[in-house]
């Protein structure tokens, strides 16, 4: 069977079952969808571009998005538990392929002092962030006696790697791990994790991740990730850090903020490496080294009165091992109820610096309510980025400095289980002009 049949037959099959295990689980009188004790949202967006190019040439792209979110009502007295996570996307005048992506499909079981949980299905351990996407079996145990420190958990997963926009499973490729975990007070938490993917015969990655929660009395707070590949792909290369991020929060009075971030990712392409082992082709050194990027911000937030606040930031960024670091600096304000008119204002100016050019960039944005139901918001973007799409695998970001985009948006909140978006923008550059309508439609249960 190949992997359209099993996106086509095989998946929805599963959800299906998946579904039905839950409803039996959880002692529904009837085992269907309609029984199933859920709280969810189901999302529905469609979207029409037409692009005209400076040389003439006009061409349209229309995409339709859904997504599915089910879990239990937070009043669920069960034993049994089941998640459900599904997005999918359709292209009707364009040759893209629809992708399919299933986050989370999976039904548990845990005890009623929830000490060990059990999980079967395609699930996400959150614990270990991004390398957490798992198609298997995810076993819990919390240790009874709260310590000093905290509480901890231990737990181990084992399975399939999930091929996300394809709706299945990499060829012959596996994933297991086991994690620590010690939970605190106001929401501290602190992980030790490994993780290793095994792609036939070879060790696709092998990586210690590291993360952390830190707030201290409410004035400090500190977000922390990392991941340690322990080996190179396919035991090529050495090992490295291949991931590292940092956000520090410090209020030292109510009406000033500070806040730095670091971000350094390394991104090596472990599964096309270890590909091309297995079928005898040569490595290139550049394949292993991979490309590097890394970026730093310092950030200044006063809050002058309760409806006012000014920022002002400074950082640099880096997008491969050998390019120079980039400079950027911002300032800017945003205003709620503006002078009690009703409007909120945001306005920001960045300025760009590679050494060799620089631009600015500006951002403004005015919304108001109308009535309890209705936002209106208008915005203008100068200096926007464009994002090149490559069949699902990723894409390319350009910066175009020579840019404008304008927006209308309106948010209607009929109530507190349907809303609907529409959105309307027209941007314009060097080399085209665009048209953009944007409709949705989100329904809570």
């Amino acid at each position: 069977m190949n992997r359209t049949d099993f996106r086509r037959r095989v998946w929805p099959r599963l959800v299906a079952v998946l579904l039905g295990l839950a409803a039996v689980a959880t002692g529904a009188r009837e085992a269907s969808a309609q029984a199933i004790p859920a709280s969810g949202r189901f999302s529905l967006y469609t979207g029409w571009s037409e692009r005209e190019t400076a040389d003439g040439d006009t061409s349209d792209l229309t995409e339709v998005i859904a997504s599915l979110a089910l879990e239990p009502p937070s009043d669920f007295d069960s034993l049994f538990e089941y998640a459900l996570d599904l997005r999918f996307a359709t292209y009707p005048s364009s040759d893209r392929d629809q992708t399919v992506s299933i986050y989370e499909a999976y039904v548990g079981v845990h005890s009623r002092d929830q000490r060990w949980s059990a999980r079967l299905g395609q699930l996400w351990v959150r614990e270990l962030g991004g390398l957490g996407s798992v198609g298997g079996f995810q076993g819990e145990y919390r240790l009874a006696d709260a310590t000093p420190l905290g509480s901890w958990r231990f737990g181990l997963f084992a399975g399939l790697e999930p091929e996300f926009y394809e709706g299945g499973f990499a060829e012959d490729v596996r994933k297991g791990g086991v994690y620590a975990a010690l939970d605190g007070a106001r929401g501290r938490r602190h992980v030790l994790g490994w993780v290793t993917i095994q792609n036939s015969d070879l060790t696709e990655r092998s990586v210690v991740v590291f993360n952390n929660y830190l707030p201290l009395a409410r004035t400090f707070n500190m977000y922390q990730g990392l991941e340690y590949d322990t080996q190179g792909p396919g035991d090529l290369g050495d090992s490295d850090l291949s991931y590292f991020f940092i956000n520090l929060r410090y209020s030292p009075i109510k009406i000033l903020d500070l806040q730095g971030t670091y971000h350094r990712g390394r991104s090596v392409d472990t599964r096309s490496i270890t590909r091309d082992q297995l079928d005898g082709r040569p490595v290139s050194p550049e394949a292993l080294e991979g490309l590097l990027f890394e970026s730093g911000r310092l950030r200044v937030t006063v809050r002058a009165t309760r409806f006012l606040s000014l920022w002002a930031s400074f950082g640099q960024d880096r997008n491969d091992w050998d390019d120079e670091a980039n400079d950027r600096f911002q300032l800017g304000f945003s205003a709620r109820q503006l002078f009690d008119t009703g409007f909120d204002i945001t306005v920001s100016s960045s300025q760009y610096d590679d050494g060799d050019d620089s631009y600015d960039s500006l951002y403004a944005s005015i919304g108001t309510s109308v009535g309890q139901r209705v936002y209106l918001s208008l915005d203008y973007n100068q200096s926007f980025a464009v994002y090149h799409y490559e069949d699902g695998t990723g894409g390319t970001i350009e910066v175009r400095p020579d840019s404008n985009r304008y927006a209308l948006s309106c948010n209607l909140n009929l109530n507190r289980t349907l809303s609907f978006l529409l959105v309307a923008e027209t941007a314009t550059s060097d080399d085209f002009d665009e048209k953009r309508v944007l409709a949705g439609l989100v329904v809570r249960f």
